[in-house]
């Protein structure tokens, strides 16, 4: 009898980042250069979806023993683009907002909605600020979001079909 085996998709990218503002300007290039030759539309979408996982994991990320640094990955095959952050994150708080909104980002209908929504409350709260990039995520880049947390590490893997 003959096992098939599963391909993975070519990896695009691999790095391994400190928790440092001054890498994301690094990334962007880095992801460019990765799909340089692809649709412009699939580069700007993959680079502010990167963008704002590094961003998230600078901002609300921490070291923990289980993840020192942050990791991100980048892969393709015919079917999708699917892009990983790693970080750590021992604000269990935190986490479940996150978990919560990544949630109801996978359970919306229409994720137009919750962008609009977000960007109102915005609008009409000069002083609070932030809270948009998932819904970008979604909306923008038409990435569906994924989230797991063990051992004080936060994953979310962001995934765009490609057909």
């Amino acid at each position: 009898m003959q096992t098939i085996k599963k391909l993975e998709a070519p990896v695009l990218l691999n790095s391994t980042l400190p928790h440092a503002w001054d890498q994301i300007r690094k990334i962007r290039k880095n992801v460019t250069d990765a799909l340089a030759g692809f649709d412009r539309g699939l580069c700007a979408a993959a680079t502010m979806v990167t963008s704002e996982l590094i961003e998230n994991a600078v901002k609300y990320g921490e070291e923990v023993p289980a993840a020192s640094h942050i990791k991100l990955s980048m892969s393709m095959d015919a079917e999708k683009l699917v892009i990983a952050v790693t970080n750590g994150c021992a604000d269990l708080a935190g986490v479940r907002e996150l978990e919560r909104r990544i949630q109801e980002i996978c359970e919306a209908p229409d994720k137009s909605t919750l962008y609009m929504a977000r960007l109102e409350q915005l609008l009409a709260e000069p002083t609070e600020s932030g809270r948009l990039g998932l819904y970008r995520i979604a909306f923008e880049g038409e990435f569906d979001l994924h989230f797991t947390y063990r051992e004080n590490v936060v994953s979310i893997t962001a995934t765009r079909s490609l057909r």
